[in-house]
């Protein structure tokens, strides 16, 4: 089954890796380099999985992932950061998020994640 994939992230080179490795995996995939654009994509297709940076410039990924959530309430958010950002973090588990996972990323962590996700 093809999942639908939106990977937020204003780093081109993470949002391009991530994104390259889930269609090579199958999947339909969407990228965003910001929160705007993560959201207008949110208006257009319903995602399955929504990988979301949350260091952003302009609207950080709480905030975006407020708003995603309530156009497309029934994705799963994985929430993807470099830095310690525990309060951020925190918030956006409280918020619903599945996880938070650390950069660099781990491909075979990602993949047996989105495992776990879509049982």
């Amino acid at each position: 089954m093809k999942t639908n994939i939106l990977v937020v992230d204003d780093l081109k080179s993470s949002r391009l890796t991530l994104g390259g490795i889930l269609e090579d995996e199958g999947h339909n995939v969407v990228l965003a380099e910001n929160g705007y654009q993560a959201i207008e994509a949110a208006k257009q297709v319903s995602f399955d999985l929504i990988f979301m940076d949350i260091k952003m410039p302009g609207i950080n990924g709480v905030q975006t992932f407020r708003e995603v959530k309530k156009i497309n309430p029934q994705s799963a958010v994985v929430m993807m950061t470099a830095y310690s950002e525990e309060e951020l973090v925190r918030k956006s588990i409280c918020l619903g998020a599945y996880t938070c996972i650390y950069k660099p990323f781990d491909i075979e962590k990602i993949l047996a994640l989105m495992g776990e996700i879509s049982r």
